[in-house]
């Protein structure tokens, strides 16, 4: 019997960025807001692309555009804390997703805590993170980070559906504290050179 030869699977066309969000904006996602702080100040970004790595160790991963304001200081820094927002924060989500000159007008929604990073006040939940990685992923960086400590809280989360927000509904909470990890990553190294957001 003669081999088959082997041909090769036929790749799609690219998929059009507007049906690839369209197609995720089905999706119901947390929504976060990432901070940081370095000699230019306080930075910070809403995301929906938290996303839990490992347990052992604890990592988890976001996505900071190469064009992102927040980007060089948070690498350089190799510190980021990571907020889940509370159903009464869309807000603040909206905020960080707009003017980055605006995002810390507000001194009554955050401060600096023991790190020197900024804290959301009323979060559902507060990770301190050290980076762990940095991975060149299109137009975006994928930003692999170690949890040093976790702050949560029985407040509800907000949600990000079809490019809106909506709440869970339900109680409210005061945050507590929760389980802390050891440091024990190295801050990155950025390889490819990135232009910080205007």
């Amino acid at each position: 019997m003669s081999a088959q030869p082997l041909t090769r699977p036929t790749i799609p066309p690219e998929t059009p960025t507007v049906d690839l969000r369209r197609a995720f904006g089905r999706a119901a996602s947390s929504t976060w807001v990432v901070t940081g702080s370095g000699e230019r100040g306080p930075v910070g970004f809403t995301a929906i692309s938290i996303v839990s790595v490992s347990v052992s160790p604890p990592l988890v991963s976001f996505n900071i555009s190469k064009t992102s304001s927040s980007l060089v200081t948070i690498a350089q820094s190799g510190r980021a804390a990571l907020h889940l927002l509370a159903e009464d924060q869309e807000l603040l989500a909206q905020r960080f997703a707009r003017d980055r000159t605006k995002r810390f007008v507000d001194d009554g929604a955050w401060a600096y805590d023991d790190h020197g990073l900024p804290t959301i006040h009323g979060a559902a939940a507060r990770l301190v993170t050290r980076v762990h990685d940095l991975v060149d992923a299109g137009d975006s960086f994928l930003a692999v980070v170690r949890v040093e400590h976790a702050v949560t809280s029985e407040r509800r989360p907000l949600v990000h559906h079809a490019g809106g927000y909506r709440p869970l509904g339900g109680a409210g909470g005061t945050l507590h504290d929760a389980t802390g990890f050891p440091d024990g990553a190295a801050r990155p190294t950025l390889t490819h050179p990135t232009t910080a957001g205007a």
